[in-house]
């Protein structure tokens, strides 16, 4: 059902979790992608993979872009036009997050700065990128969380900010640039990425994460690419506006009767 033969995706945040599973998928599905991040040896490794995979042997356009700059943002854009003269995709997937609490000091720099990345830089490529998929009849998912949907006072508090945002700018956009362009949010929960490999001990946190989750797993990158590609196929033509969770039934965990064993 999934078809995104010579598509053009372009895909931020695409050196390494959701964002590089995700052009790693929609290479294998025949897509021309454009990866954006400010790592370039990352990038440059998951675009050989990208290549390696896909049946046409398509070499993925490699962009270093920091998305705090409003200039990236726009060259970004701009280079995919050059290169493909098209565009059909645009997954919004870069995001940062910090874990200063409330009134810490600085705690309103990092908050700028969440802002700025998970919000601001969206709201600005989705607007470049408007005129382009209106002609091609494009998708736009953009990435957000499950932590959107439920509110931690004490971790997260700016990131979680940022995500409910950008679930709004999702539904807003899909009644505003309907019926040409489909707008849809993919909100995962715990998954297996950098993150969670830089805690000291990610074996055993990620195993305790798995045994607080209804299914019982922790979910792997290529979980939430298999679901943007499906959202950014004609397979769901028939859907725009919809904020849908990933997040192996994190939100419906009761707090108070978490079982770990």
């Amino acid at each position: 059902m999934i078809n995104l033969d010579n598509k053009v995706a372009l895909v931020t945040g695409s050196s390494d979790g959701i964002g590089a599973a995700a052009t790693s998928l929609f290479s294998s599905l025949g897509a021309k992608v454009t990866k954006v991040r400010r790592n370039q040896s990352k990038l440059d490794k998951v675009a050989a993979e990208c290549q390696s995979k896909s049946p046409h042997h398509y070499k993925p356009l490699v962009i270093k872009a920091d998305f705090t700059r409003d200039e990236d943002v726009v060259r970004a854009f701009n280079e995919t036009i050059s290169a493909y003269n098209r565009l059909d995709i645009l997954v919004n997937n870069a995001g940062i997050a910090a874990n200063k609490e409330f009134g810490d000091p600085g705690y309103l720099e990092d908050y700028d700065q969440i802002m700025h990345v998970n919000v601001r830089a969206v709201v600005r490529l989705t607007e470049l990128a408007t005129s382009s998929l209106a002609e091609s009849k494009g998708a736009i998912i953009n990435v957000s969380s499950a932590g959107s949907l439920i509110a931690n006072p004490n971790a997260f508090w700016a990131y979680g900010m940022s995500k409910a945002a950008l679930d709004m700018f999702t539904k807003s956009m899909a009644g505003k640039l309907a019926p040409n362009i489909r707008v849809n949010s993919v909100n995962p929960g715990i998954v297996r990425t950098s993150f969670l490999r830089a805690t000291p001990d990610p074996t055993a946190i990620q195993d305790y994460l798995a045994k607080m989750q209804p299914l019982k797993r922790v979910a792997d990158p290529e979980d939430i690419a298999q679901l943007i590609s499906f959202l950014a196929s004609d397979a769901s033509r028939n859907m725009t506006g919809s904020i849908v969770v990933s997040d192996s039934g994190y939100l419906v965990v009761d707090p108070y009767n978490i079982k770990t064993e």
